[in-house]
């Protein structure tokens, strides 16, 4: 199990909530859970309308949402949309079984931070956990490879703009975000403050169009700016 003892900018506890239709499998996902003590399950949710309206009635604000995709009434997709319009900070992590690299990339575009399948391992969720919440994504080979695929051209990917568009600080920023650096992180290497990067990560959201760090991340594939 990998030490996260270190990570910073973190909330002393990290809210979860769990969304999937099979009761079993979303009792053992909880139990888990409940073996971190920095980690509290504070939402379960049969599908996506039922964590929408247990969202909307305020009485829940998970930092992360572990997110199933098949369930009745609303399935994960349509929840994705809904959460990243209504809810913009909460993280979601994609649990499916579905791992075509089309479905992930469309995931990803759609604007969830993270993917795993079921079959991995508690410690790869708990990472994925970590990650989204310090970082602001994960990925893992699986998402990359569906990401790269994706900005070829063979699936649709969002509009993205030429990287003359982006100061050359902001280029800097955008590589170090792809190598998984925290906003303190990136503000040490650069000697800015903190807040003077998020300041600019905000300026290369507006001028690439997107609202998620992966979005950043699919933008220096496109460009070529990672390879």
């Amino acid at each position: 199990m990998n030490d996260h003892s270190k990570i910073t900018e973190l909330p002393a506890i990290i809210k979860v909530a769990v969304v999937d239709d099979h009761h079993i499998f979303r009792s053992g996902v909880v139990a888990l859970l409940s073996d971190y003590k920095d980690m509290e399950v504070v939402l379960q949710a049969s599908n996506g309308m039922d964590l929408l309206n247990q969202l909307r009635s305020k009485r829940h604000t998970p930092h992360v949402v572990l997110l199933d995709i098949e369930m009745p009434e609303m399935n994960g997709i349509e929840a994705t949309l809904l959460l990243k319009k209504e809810f913009p900070k909460t993280r979601i992590i994609i649990l499916t079984m579905h791992n075509e690299e089309e479905f992930i990339f469309d995931l990803m575009s759609k604007g969830a931070n993270g993917f795993l399948p079921k079959d991995k391992s508690v410690e790869a969720v708990i990472d994925a956990i970590y990650a989204v919440m310090q970082k602001g994504y994960y990925y893992n080979d699986q998402i990359t490879q569906a990401i790269i695929k994706g900005n070829s051209g063979n699936l649709k990917a969002p509009q993205l703009l030429s990287k003359a568009a982006l100061t050359d600080r902001e280029i800097e920023i955008v590589k170090l975000i792809c190598e998984q650096k925290t906003n303190k992180e990136i503000g040490e290497m650069l000697f800015i403050s903190a807040r003077t990067v998020d300041h600019h990560k905000n300026n290369i959201f507006a001028k690439i169009g997107t609202k998620t760090t992966i979005g950043i991340v699919m933008f220096a594939m496109q460009t070529r700016l990672i390879t």
